[in-house]
């Protein structure tokens, strides 16, 4: 292996150590929204009972969540074999992440859906070679999303990993039965991640 080799392998590696740095990062950030929020809903429940001790129940307005990125829209049909990859993900944080990640397979179409439904929408449209699909999804669970995909000859052989943050066995055991190929738990390992990818897509 002559020095131009080891320095594009040095550099690979670099890259790869940055973007499971950012992994991490955009995890904790979410982590310490996620607090953040648990304690405001926290003090504001607070407000509403202090008054009302007496009460024997309390409603606590729920904010809707908002969405300022739009979805998807198609795109152009496959050519020359490239394939296509469907994330279903509700953070915009985490498909740019794919995104960037996806950046060392050149040629990939990524595309994006916000719920469960939509997803499922776009998957019978657009055909995706890979659905990545997360498990916490503003409208329906992710499960779902795998049952009707494995119930519609259309998208029934469309293979599936699971990417999410709930990592018990017995959810992970439950997504791999119902269909799922691979399972990914958040933050997830990018060299595996590739090497997912790399075993469905190889030979096409």
């Amino acid at each position: 292996m002559n020095t131009s080799d080891n320095d594009d392998r040095s550099r690979q590696e670099l890259r790869l150590a940055q973007l499971e740095i950012k992994v991490l990062r955009e995890q904790l950030l979410k982590s310490a929204q996620e607090a953040q929020r648990a304690r405001d809903e926290l003090e504001e429940l607070t407000k509403e009972i202090a008054p009302s001790a007496h009460e024997k129940s309390v409603i606590v307005p729920m904010t809707p969540k908002e969405s300022t990125t739009p979805h998807a829209s198609p795109s152009a049909p496959l050519r020359n074999g490239r394939p296509r990859v469907l994330y279903v993900e509700d953070s915009e944080p985490n498909f740019r992440l794919i995104e960037n990640v996806l950046k060392d397979r050149p040629g990939t179409d990524l595309v994006w859906a916000e719920t469960g439904e939509r997803g499922l929408e776009m998957a019978r449209e657009q055909a995706p070679h890979l659905v990545l699909l997360d498990l916490d999804l503003p409208d329906i669970h992710g499960s779902q999303v795998l049952e009707r995909l494995q119930a519609q000859p259309a998208t029934a052989t469309m293979p599936v990993i699971v990417i999410s943050a709930d990592a018990t066995p017995s959810q992970i055991e439950r997504m791999l039965s119902a269909g799922a190929r691979n399972y990914l738990t958040k933050p997830f390992n990018i060299r595996r991640f590739l090497c997912m990818f790399d075993e469905i897509f190889a030979g096409t």
